[in-house]
């Protein structure tokens, strides 16, 4: 069985993990190796001579079988169980957990309750704003989410009459906390995906031919792991290229209603934080930068009112006038948008290449015995005998995981050039 030709592909994570940038290229390198020895390419080179590494190494039986080709698979499986685990206990920890303990502080802050004084009727922030109360209350709702602005009036422990400010719809904290929620999530997959990398690195060294960690068993559970967490991958990449291409028509109808009204946002007070993200060219509330040791309460409430005053300063200037400029380069955007989400779908469709060839190696596992395999069964592996079924679904695997580390190296390169053209082509029209 081809076992030690399998791989796992985890750069889905490419918005946070993370390792992406360096992962990508060592999983292409990978899987160009295993498809090297799946079709037997320079079979009669140095690479597939077991001698040559026992010149270097002395090994017991039967590690001794490991070929120079096998040893460089091994490199990179190893390189895989470092970055992927650590990559996903990072997403776990300071994209998850951390971060979610950071909003939950910045709920705090903003929910405590304020003087009057401090209130929002407060004539003493209006001018330290310099401007619209308007334009304050847009910048609270996209920096740190929507608060009534009415106050209950409880008393203290000294009864004095204080301002209790309630959160009515804190939109883009629960965005932000069920994104940390998802960290935590996909992160837990990814883990498991690192973790299993060491099984396949054995492989290539041939311990899962002995009894250690478990055995073929062992390396087979692993793959099982492996399988069921890139389901989880698969679902999420159905769900970005969606968000993708949804937000591609969002930002052109966005750009295109701005230009129709003279070059003016229609209404300021129900801009949302992703079309004041378009508008600024990126742009996102204080806690999507991870946690930070120095949030305390007393500081966190100072970054809020900084970035409050920011952002309504920003919005007043927007509401006068919104350049063509801005205007362009959301249209240019969108198009880029739209061309990802469709990347996205290829993505998919490889992945999912992927995901049933390696599967069908392990059915082959399960089901060893051709005779007595379900009907059902024999379907998924299409009728092909174990042996054709478990060589074909590692070489079609390895293959789907060759092409697409070179469409993510390339494909940057391709829409950058494509930005370009259509900037130009913008400025001439």
């Amino acid at each position: 069985m081809h076992w030690y030709v399998s791989s796992i592909r985890v750069s889905l994570l490419r918005a946070s993990l993370y390792c992406s940038s360096t992962l990508t290229p060592l999983t292409g390198i990978r899987t160009i190796q295993c498809t090297v020895k799946n079709f037997a390419i320079f079979e009669e080179t140095f690479l597939y001579d077991a001698n040559v590494t026992t010149q270097y190494v002395t090994l017991p039986s039967p590690l001794d079988r490991t070929t120079p080709l096998e040893v460089l698979i091994s490199i990179t499986q190893f390189y895989a169980f470092v970055t992927v685990s650590l990559a996903g206990y990072k997403m776990i920890t300071s994209g998850g957990v951390q971060k979610l303990q950071m909003i939950s502080l910045l709920v705090n802050v903003r929910s405590k309750p304020v003087t009057d004084d401090a209130s929002d009727d407060g004539k003493g922030k209006k001018e330290k704003d310099g401007g619209d109360k308007k334009f304050r209350k847009v910048a609270a709702r996209l920096v740190s989410g929507k608060f009534t602005s009415m106050c209950g009036l409880v008393r203290s422990g000294n009864d004095d009459l204080i301002c209790a400010r309630r959160p009515n719809n804190q939109e883009s904290l629960i965005i932000e906390s069920d994104a940390s929620t998802r960290s935590c999530f996909v992160g837990t997959n990814v883990l498991v995906v690192g973790v299993s990398f060491i099984w396949l690195f054995a492989n290539s060294w041939h311990v899962t031919s002995t009894d250690w960690i478990g055995g073929l068993a062992g390396l087979v559970h692993a793959l099982t792991m492996m399988e069921l967490a890139l389901v989880v991958f698969l679902v999420y990449m159905v769900k970005d290229a969606g968000d993708l291409v949804r937000t591609a028509f969002k930002k052109k109808q966005f750009a295109n209603e701005i230009v129709s009204n003279k070059n003016k946002i229609a209404n300021v007070e129900s801009i949302t934080e992703e079309q004041y993200s378009w508008l600024v060219d990126g742009w996102s509330p204080i806690w999507k930068g991870g946690p930070s040791a120095s949030v305390t309460p007393a500081t966190g409430d100072k970054m809020i009112t900084k970035e409050e005053e920011a952002v309504a300063s920003k919005l007043a200037s927007l509401s006068k006038n919104v350049s063509e400029e801005i205007t362009d380069r959301i249209l240019v955007q969108s198009k880029m948008s739209l061309l990802e989400g469709y990347r996205e779908y290829v993505y998919l469709l490889i992945n999912f290449f992927a995901f049933y060839g390696y599967l069908a190696c392990i059915l082959v596992y399960y089901f060893d015995d051709e005779s007595q395999q379900p009907d059902y069964i024999r379907a998924m592996l299409f009728w092909l005998p174990n042996a054709d079924a478990d060589w074909t679904g590692n070489a079609v695997g390895d293959f789907a995981w060759t092409v697409e580390p070179l469409i993510i190296l390339g494909s940057p390169m391709v829409v950058k050039s494509m930005s370009s053209a259509s900037e130009e082509k913008q400025k001439k029209d």
